[in-house]
């Protein structure tokens, strides 16, 4: 397993939660998990992955199907829309050690902003990465916000 995938275990270990880890093959975009995995779909979160002109790293948590509003999360943010803009995949891998298909909303590192957007908070149960594209983490919301230190504000445009 990578590095990370064993940081979170130890963040989620360590937090008291109870969570369940998943096992599957190699998923790389919400399609694949859709077609692929079991989870209830309404009940999927992605992690979207942005930047800042300041270098500042940013999760976006959204339900699997919604995008990022981008108007909304530079508000949260308080900057300006051109001041975000997403990486590339090699970016993320490289930078933050991050395996497209599996990007966790548990940050390894202190100074990466994690926003939910609001429309998580009743979800109970959600399914997300846990770091690797193969496993899936099982957990609370309120959990999982509590410890990737998440700021819940509006930042999706849902699904149609």
């Amino acid at each position: 397993m990578s590095f990370v995938y064993d940081k979170i275990l130890d963040l989620l270990n360590s937090s008291g939660v109870a969570f369940n880890i998943h096992k599957h093959l190699p998923v790389l975009t919400m399609s694949d998990v859709e077609q692929n995995l079991p989870f209830p779909i309404e009940k999927l979160l992605k992690t979207l992955v942005f930047r800042t002109r300041d270098s500042k790293w940013i999760y976006a948590v959204v339900k699997g199907r919604d995008k990022v509003d981008y108007k909304q999360l530079s508000s949260t943010l308080g900057i300006s829309r051109g001041e975000i803009s997403r990486p590339s995949s090699q970016e993320v891998e490289s930078f933050l050690s991050l395996q497209i298909g599996g990007i966790c909303p548990i940050p390894i590192h202190e100074d990466i902003i994690v926003i939910f957007d609001a429309s998580l908070v009743d979800l109970g149960i959600v399914y997300c990465g846990v770091g690797s594209n193969d496993r899936s983490l099982e957990i609370k919301v309120d959990d999982l916000a509590r410890i990737a230190r998440a700021r819940i504000s509006p930042i999706a445009q849902e699904a149609r």
